[in-house]
């Protein structure tokens, strides 16, 4: 029996102080973590995630400027349980990430995956150098997320 085959039908929250999502370019010039500001998760239904960019944490200084604006929100219509595999969108961009399920109880699950945020289709607006740069390429995208109910 899968790790989510006993998961009930009913909505978790993502709790904070428990969530990584980490972004890193091929090759890796670049490599930085985000903080979640919300999200939630309905087994076999929708996952949304809401992370502010300005939250970026990394090793070379003053690239937290080059992410400015408005919270940005992850989500997926629908999402495949074993394995745990997630189609979506972040700002126009194409994400595919494929995990599993690493825990599971009564109080919550913890999952796990990686994947890839697809190049833009288009120049995003009143983006600088590096912007421009890192919509042009593919990032890496790997996340960690506990859910409670």
């Amino acid at each position: 029996m899968s790790d989510t085959a006993v998961l009930p039908r009913t909505g978790y929250t993502l709790r904070r102080d428990r969530c990584v999502i980490e972004i890193s370019s091929r090759p890796p010039l670049v490599r930085g973590r985000l903080t979640a500001t919300g999200g939630h998760w309905t087994p076999g239904s929708a996952l949304t995630v809401t992370f502010d960019p300005r939250s970026l944490r990394t090793g070379i200084p003053f690239l937290r400027r080059a992410f400015r604006g408005d919270e940005l929100t992850f989500t997926a219509g629908e999402v495949a349980e074993d394995p745990f595999v997630v189609e979506g969108s972040v700002a126009g961009r194409a994400v595919r990430l494929r995990g599993d399920v690493r825990h599971r109880d009564e109080h919550g699950v913890v999952v796990w995956a990686a994947g890839a945020v697809l190049p833009a289709r288009r120049k995003p607006p009143r983006a600088g150098r590096f912007g421009r740069l890192l919509a042009r390429r593919r990032l890496r995208v790997e996340i960690a997320i506990e859910f409670v109910r």
